[in-house]
């Protein structure tokens, strides 16, 4: 990844900033307190009290991990999302909590659009649920993770499905007691024109304007200008900032192993916070052994048996000096 231009900012950015009242302050409430902007993201099977008092150290706002609806029903998971949590309140880090469905949210290969709003309602009733519990913790929810992935969107037909699912959800959020910020929807792709997902997010925002606090992207792969440009894109067309949801990048010799990681995540941070992104998440925290390869195994700052790898110790001395 390119990041030498990352932090020069474009005119029309510049111009945006100063006009949008959404940049005038914080949106994340959680984080207004300490400016703590940037969290790094872990998986709630393994996260653990220690990890969260680590993390806390380490300089970071908060953690970002994923709940999946359609594994709610099982107490066994009821309990390892309210363990995770837990142990994120023993270091008082707040949780970004990505909420999403691993399996086809209607039964039939063919989405009618009444299977999408009964669909739609019923994940909106699982997300108010898990709000009621968990909302004194909750920097944002995050409603989806790639849905513009055919991996992370298992109904299909995203350009056909997507939309009316998302509207019925939007609706039946409308009846949540609570102000937690929603964010949305962790395209793995930044909205450009005439994309996918600035396609999906027009007709959503335009019947659902106060859904969304935020749009929220994973800019895997993309240069630092193009970064700039997305969040000006972003802001100017949907009138919301955009946050970053998930970025990271592997300790593999080919970019410089252990080195070239901590070297190419502590300028991405830094130039994150001169861009005064709202909100940004480091995937992950711990090297992944179940990856099917070594790029995935190897995004952890730390190794996965917690032994810290270069990019954790040069973050932690990059965050704590701010």
């Amino acid at each position: 990844m390119t990041l030498t231009r990352y932090g020069l900012i474009t005119t029309s950015m510049l111009f945006l900033l100063a006009a949008s009242p959404a940049y005038a302050g914080q949106p994340f409430a959680a984080l207004a307190k300490d400016h703590k902007t940037i969290g790094v993201q872990v998986k709630i099977q393994n996260f653990t009290a220690n990890d969260a008092q680590q993390i806390k150290a380490s300089g970071f706002g908060f953690v970002r991990f994923g709940v999946w609806t359609n594994s709610l029903g099982t107490p066994s998971y009821q309990q390892q999302i309210s363990e995770a949590f837990a142990a994120a309140k023993t270091a008082d880090l707040p949780v970004l909590m990505t909420v999403r469905s691993t399996k086809p949210l209607t039964s039939t290969t063919t989405s009618s659009e009444s299977d999408l709003d009964t669909a739609g309602e019923a994940f909106a009733r699982s997300v108010i649920s898990l709000d009621n519990v968990y909302r004194t913790q909750l920097v944002a929810i995050e409603i989806w993770n790639e849905p513009d992935l055919p991996k992370y969107w298992p109904t299909q037909d995203f350009e056909v499905t997507f939309v009316p699912f998302m509207n019925a959800v939007c609706s039946g959020l409308q009846k949540r007691d609570t102000s937690t910020p929603l964010i949305g929807f962790g395209f793995a792709k930044a909205p450009v024109q005439g994309s996918k997902a600035t396609v999906a997010l027009n007709k959503i925002i335009n019947d659902h304007p106060k859904c969304l606090s935020a749009v929220s992207y994973h800019p895997y792969g993309m240069s630092s200008a193009q970064i700039s440009d997305a969040q000006a894109f972003i802001l100017d067309n949907f009138h919301l900032p955009g946050v970053i949801s998930e970025w990271g990048v592997p300790s593999l010799s080919s970019i410089g192993g252990t080195t070239g990681q901590a070297s190419r995540i502590t300028q991405f941070i830094s130039d994150s916070k001169k861009l005064n992104i709202p909100l940004t998440s480091i995937y992950e925290w711990k090297n992944s052994d179940s990856g099917s390869n070594d790029r995935e195994r190897s995004f952890g700052i730390l190794s996965s048996d917690g032994t810290s790898k270069p990019a954790g110790i040069a973050v932690k001395s990059l965050l704590k000096s701010h």
